[in-house]
């Protein structure tokens, strides 16, 4: 990518940071193998430049978690949650980043912190079933499963692979890999 054409990104991005494409230019201008540094830089001055633009600071906070550094991006989620704790995407953000730390429990607060927002944040109860099947805690799994289908404002299909995933929690047998990869999306 020229000078110019990142510039014209970079603008792209100011006036919408979560533009996908934009940020995927992004990050293959500066791959974060060997570039992590200047991907990070990136928007970091984006944020410094946008401070009372939100999104900015998510978008840094994702560039610190694909390079690694998660611990960096839960304190830049957080401070972000402090200020507007309603931000569903920043939950889940926060979410990811504590499952790669291998934190369940700061996970699943997350996941449900998002519930208890917004009951119908389907992604919230699918990320949850998910992760207590793969953690393998399959009883808190079956609970949480059944009160997602206690819900009345998820689709049909997520209350369809809800309840294929309970016949097998009910019937004490681990949820084959193929289920939890054909979550809806």
């Amino acid at each position: 990518m020229t000078e110019q054409e990142l510039h014209t990104v970079r603008d792209g991005i100011s006036g919408d940071p979560f533009n996908e494409d934009l940020n995927a230019r992004i990050y293959e201008h500066f791959p974060v193998e060997t570039e992590s540094r200047q991907l990070i830089d990136f928007y970091r001055q984006l944020q410094r430049n946008h401070p009372d633009d939100w999104r900015h600071l998510v978008n840094l906070a994702r560039a610190y978690s694909a390079t690694g550094k998660d611990s960096l991006a839960v304190v830049q989620l957080q401070k972000l949650l402090r200020t507007d704790s309603s931000l569903l995407e920043v939950w889940m953000d926060l979410a990811l980043c504590y499952q790669r730390l291998k934190k369940t429990e700061l996970a699943l607060r997350a996941l449900n912190s998002a519930i208890d927002i917004d009951p119908s944040f389907e992604k919230a109860h699918l990320s949850r079933a998910r992760l207590l099947v793969e953690t393998e805690e399959f009883e808190e799994a079956a609970a949480a499963v059944v009160f997602s289908l206690s819900s009345e404002k998820l689709s049909q299909p997520v209350v369809d692979w809800l309840e294929k995933l309970d016949e097998f929690l009910e019937a004490k047998l681990d949820p084959p890999k193929s289920l939890l990869e054909s979550a809806p999306s």
